[in-house]
């Protein structure tokens, strides 16, 4: 009997447990909050002394309310691939201070919390103060709208555990008007050889020697060898003042096979960059017979030549 027990109570702590981890993802896991934010970017005229206000659209998509904090941050970037910093101050991301945002009364201040509604639309109101004495060149900053969890939110304005967040960003565009100086280099330019046995690649890196942004474009075509367009591709990237971007793009869907016409061209500003060439596609394998037959006739090639002397003298003697 004391068998039988101890057998039913190993059986039913299996099932407890089983119980336990089919239903325990229902009630520790809850929806995530998601909201969008409309527009992504904003370019303003920063002039000083001025005050301006300007707007944005926040919605809350998800099935359930949640607030929403907002806080400016700096806009940098570390490296020539363009990873964002949102910690380092320099003198181009000033901006952050002078904007606040329309609360509930009314009243203008740095860190609002924004109750939105399920599938509702928020119009949010921000203001740019601009001081009288400023830096020249862009101003560069980040305005980022962040769920919070209304039953974990405390007064302190900080989140009392831990829950799933959600935020978008705006990214403000500042162009002073005080002196600027627009001025870029192109400091590496390269395009995919007269061979290649996979993609056409191309790259660029472009460098703001200014003090304000400006827009980068590149293009690449390719054509075939009696001039009909087979592939194209531009686009435009903002470069940053003290920075270098880098560009790349590539023809992925290329042939196994093929003879190309290619074209790459890179500009900033007043500067230009333009490649052209005829490229040849060939699989790495056909490269590989290629070469095994090239040294079988350059071998048999010698054994041949060999022989012959070997004969000639043989005659000779």
């Amino acid at each position: 009997m004391k068998k039988l027990f101890s057998s039913l109570a190993v059986c039913l702590t299996l099932v407890g447990a089983l119980l336990f981890n089919l239903l325990s993802p229902i009630s520790v896991f809850a929806e995530a909050p998601a909201v969008k934010i409309s527009p992504v970017a904003n370019a303003i005229q920063v002039k000083a002394g001025q005050t301006q206000n300007y707007q944005f659209t926040l919605e809350n998509v998800s099935s359930k309310d949640y607030s929403f904090k907002l806080y400016t941050a700096p806009y940098n970037v570390t490296n020539e691939d363009y990873d964002a910093d949102f910690t380092n101050e320099t003198s181009y991301n000033m901006i952050m201070r002078w904007i606040t945002f329309e609360d509930e009364t009314g009243s203008f201040v740095k860190n609002p919390v924004y109750k939105i509604k399920a599938g509702e639309k928020r119009t949010i109101i921000y203001r740019v103060t601009v001081p009288d004495d400023i830096p020249e060149g862009g101003q560069y900053c980040i305005i980022f709208a962040e769920s919070i969890d209304d039953e974990t939110f405390t007064e302190s304005g900080t989140s009392a555990g831990v829950g799933s967040v959600s935020r978008v960003s705006l990214i403000i565009l500042g162009h002073g008007d005080g002196e600027t100086r627009d001025t870029a280099e192109i400091t590496d330019f390269n395009l995919t050889g007269m061979f290649t046995a996979s993609d056409i690649n191309a790259m660029a890196k472009v460098k703001n020697t200014g003090n304000t942004d400006f827009l980068a474009v590149y293009d690449m075509s390719v054509k075939s060898i009696f001039g009909t367009p087979i592939y194209s591709n531009s686009d435009n990237f903002i470069v940053l003042p003290g920075t270098e971007r880098k560009f790349t793009t590539s023809w992925a869907e290329a042939p196994l096979f093929g003879v190309f016409n290619v074209s790459f061209s890179v500009s900033a500003i007043d500067v230009a960059k333009t490649e052209s060439h005829v490229i040849l596609i060939l699989p790495g394998f056909i490269v590989v017979i290629a070469l095994l037959l090239l040294t079988s006739i350059f071998v048999w090639t010698i054994i041949l030549i060999r022989k012959r002397k070997e004969r000639s003298s043989r005659l000779v003697v």
